[in-house]
């Protein structure tokens, strides 16, 4: 199945997922999200496909939310709500699903990019890939389950300082605080992912979702609320006048 803006193809029961914007970074606009979910829920629906591989078209994974859309949203109620939703429906969904979900981070996450490689069950990276908070800069708090699930990956102090000071994180530094569970070549790390992909596919699939569905029972127990305040937070600063200027500020630099 193909969307303009989101790839996906089924083969020997692995769904390919590519996010398709490389202009934009692959911005997860509101297009971007519903197009996720609808992918996500195709492929769940096929009883024979059994693992997701989530890939970055261009020079970077997924540059977080679209913030030509996030402008809109500062003026607009309505859709400044229904993209927030959509973002944190979108990586619950991926959490919650029944498939092993792979990320195959060719560059930079960043944002809500960040928030889908968190989202995932196993992340492969490139030596050249980075991982960012982002939200500071632009005066935002978290989205997309980054301030519940950073701090379980990484340790409540690594997440704060990530959050709060705005580090980027190299890949070997993701690698030594186990947040990535391999490195590869730049050129590489799409097939490697995909070939993990196609071997758990080839196992004893039975016990792959129950298995995954152990693991995250804990953090999932209490995810849907958190991500609830994660929405409350984003959505009141996105209206604030510093916030709605660094936006504009960040916008206007990436235009020139």
């Amino acid at each position: 199945m193909t969307d303009d803006v989101v790839l996906m193809t089924v083969e020997a029961g692995v769904a390919s997922i590519t996010l398709n914007r490389p202009a934009h970074g692959n911005a997860m606009s509101l297009e971007v999200m519903e197009g996720l979910q609808r992918l996500f829920r195709d492929a769940e629906a096929d009883p024979d496909c059994h693992v997701a591989v989530i890939h970055g078209s261009g020079r970077v994974f997924c540059g977080g939310g679209d913030l030509g859309d996030l402008s809109k949203a500062a003026d607009h109620a309505e859709l400044k709500v229904r993209m927030v939703t959509a973002l944190q429906d979108t990586m619950f969904a991926i959490a919650a699903s029944r498939l092993i979900v792979i990320s195959a981070v060719n560059g930079a996450a960043a944002g809500a990019g960040l928030g889908l490689v968190l989202n995932t069950d196993i992340v492969l990276a490139s030596s050249k890939a980075s991982f960012h908070g982002a939200y500071g800069a632009i005066g935002l708090s978290p989205d997309a389950g980054v301030s519940y699930l950073l701090p379980l990956a990484v340790g409540a102090k690594r997440a704060a300082t990530v959050l709060l000071t705005g580090a980027r994180v190299s890949a070997e530094e993701a690698h030594a605080w186990g947040l990535v569970a391999s490195l590869h070549e730049p050129e590489e790390v799409d097939a490697r992912a995909e070939e993990l992909a196609r071997r758990l596919a080839a196992g004893a699939t039975q016990a792959l979702a129950p298995t995954k569905k152990l693991l995250n029972a804990p953090a999932l127990a209490g995810y849907q609320a958190h991500l609830d305040l994660e929405r409350e937070g984003i959505t009141s600063l996105a209206t604030h006048p510093d916030t709605h200027t660094r936006i504009q500020s960040l916008m206007s630099k990436a235009s020139k």
